[in-house]
């Protein structure tokens, strides 16, 4: 039912398309000149009744079947898991800690003193004099008399580049000799002597000593000692323990479901409806003379002709006939 809705509403569409295409058409075509109508043709325009089919646009409602989504609660049997204890019996071996007591037999080191005659290198230090040659060096000088000039008071000024101003130069007094003394003067003598020192030299000397020496032997000797010691004696033993087993259990749970429902929705449709109309249409009648079968006739027929061909059942009569 909606798709022939659907196909009825473009139909329409169609054809109203059409004809605003054609009624554009004719107003867009450049009117036709007509020839300027003769004396003869210039009586009074007569109208007549022409049926035409207009289409009109009506809105018309229509029932379509639409789905919706619903949100719905339902109860379905789900499964968990739950772990439920269980008792159980087993037999297990049991191994148990017995002491037992036994007599072993040990191999023990014992240290044991003995005394021996042994050859030892003996060492003995002796204190020998002894005399070596030394040298040393003796000043053998004297004193002696000689001459030496005495030192002056005052230093001579130095001239402008340094020198020392000579004293025989033209420009000064006569040269005398320096003033001397008597000075008292050691003139040493460097001399090498030899000399006997004695001094006392330790000497060590390796002799061989018999001597008794105390020293330790080790012995091997078996004692018996007790023993204590612990063994596992294997026992069967029933227990009984608890377990717990995983088990599958129906419950009642609730979910929410979205279902699509299908609803009737009332809407409104634009159809194209045809009516008859009636209109007054101008009719252009040719007079008795003979110009009837001229040209300007023929023109005036043919345009009144073109004027009314827009209505579907519109009927024309021939001006002529």
């Amino acid at each position: 039912m909606i798709w022939q809705s659907v196909r009825h509403v473009l139909l329409a569409s169609a054809f109203t398309a059409a004809v605003a295409l054609a009624g554009r058409a004719e107003e867009a075509a450049p009117p036709v000149a007509s020839a300027p109508a003769p004396a003869c043709c210039e009586a009074a325009p007569q109208y007549r009744t022409v049926c035409c089919t207009e289409w009109v646009a009506e809105q018309v409602p229509c029932t379509r079947t639409v789905y919706k989504a619903e949100c719905r609660t339902e109860t379905y049997t789900a499964y968990k898991c739950e772990c439920v204890p269980e008792t159980r019996t087993r037999v297990c071996t049991v191994y148990k800690m017995v002491p037992e007591t036994r007599t072993e037999v040990r191999n023990v080191c014992v240290t044991v003193p003995c005394v021996e005659e042994r050859t030892v290198m003996q060492t003995f230090v002796t204190c020998q004099p002894v005399t070596t040659m030394c040298r040393r060096c003796v000043d053998k000088g004297h004193y002696e008399c000689r001459e030496v000039p005495c030192e002056e008071k005052h230093h001579h000024k130095h001239h402008l580049f340094g020198h020392k101003k000579d004293c025989c130069e033209p420009c000064c007094e006569p040269c005398c000799p320096p003033p001397t003394k008597t000075v008292k003067v050691w003139v040493p003598c460097p001399t090498w002597e030899e000399y006997p020192v004695t001094k006392m030299v330790r000497s060590c000397e390796c002799r061989p000593v018999t001597c008794k020496v105390t020293t330790c032997k080790t012995e091997v000797r078996q004692e018996s000692y007790q023993v204590t010691c612990c063994k596992c004696v294997p026992e069967q033993k029933t227990e009984t323990y608890t377990c717990y087993t995983t088990r599958t259990v129906p419950c009642q749970a609730t979910r929410t479901v979205s279902v699509c429902v299908p609803v009737q929705e009332t809407y409104t449709v634009c159809r194209m409806v045809p009516h008859t109309v009636t209109k007054q249409v101008a009719v252009e009648t040719c007079c008795a003379t003979p110009c009837c079968s001229t040209t300007c006739c023929v023109q005036t027929c043919c345009k009144s002709k073109h004027h009314h061909s827009g209505g579907l059942h519109s009927r024309h009569t021939s001006c002529c006939e």
